[in-house]
């Protein structure tokens, strides 16, 4: 799993990939919340609430995931950069702890015409933090190159045996 998380198996490195779903994810949030406070586009506001909530729901996952590839490449950064891959797994970590205070305030509001102002601005100090660490991590990891791996068999290869009689 390890592997996965750094981009051996892959051939790149997830990370970045990760910070700029989150991203999207957390700007969809933004996005739903702005259009339930200012009634754009419907009547009734509480479909946009329970969006937000769903969305908010998958940016804190897919921010998990981001935070353990983060704490996974630690292992492999050049000496020089450590500073910066601790600022990134920090931004990842805490991006992650925002969008669970958000994700648990509004599960307490899901009947509300709007979210209220304190997971609102929650959720846009993540978004913030988020577009720093993304920045972060594509410049950090994009570039990366790794040694080829060894082919492991997936079964040895035995030669074909003569039938009887033949």
């Amino acid at each position: 799993m390890n592997e996965v998380l750094e981009g051996r198996r892959l051939g790149f490195a997830p990370r970045s990939h990760l910070a700029f779903t989150a991203i999207g994810l957390a700007f969809g949030v933004t996005l739903l919340d702005l259009m339930a406070w200012f009634s754009w586009g419907v009547r009734e506001t509480n479909s946009l609430v329970v969006a937000a909530q769903w969305l908010a729901v998958m940016t804190f996952l897919v921010t998990g995931v981001t935070a353990l590839a983060a704490v996974a490449e630690f292992s492999d950064i050049p000496a020089e950069e450590r500073g910066l891959a601790r600022i990134d797994q920090l931004a990842a970590i805490a991006a992650l702890l925002l969008y669970a205070v958000t994700v648990v305030w509004r599960s307490t509001e899901l009947g509300a015409a709007a979210a209220s102002p304190v997971p609102f601005l929650v959720a846009i100090a993540g978004l913030i933090l988020l577009v720093a660490d993304g920045g972060l991590a594509a410049n950090l990891y994009g570039a990366r190159e790794w040694e080829e791996l060894e082919e492991e068999p997936v079964r040895e290869r035995h030669p074909r045996r003569r039938a009887a009689g033949r």
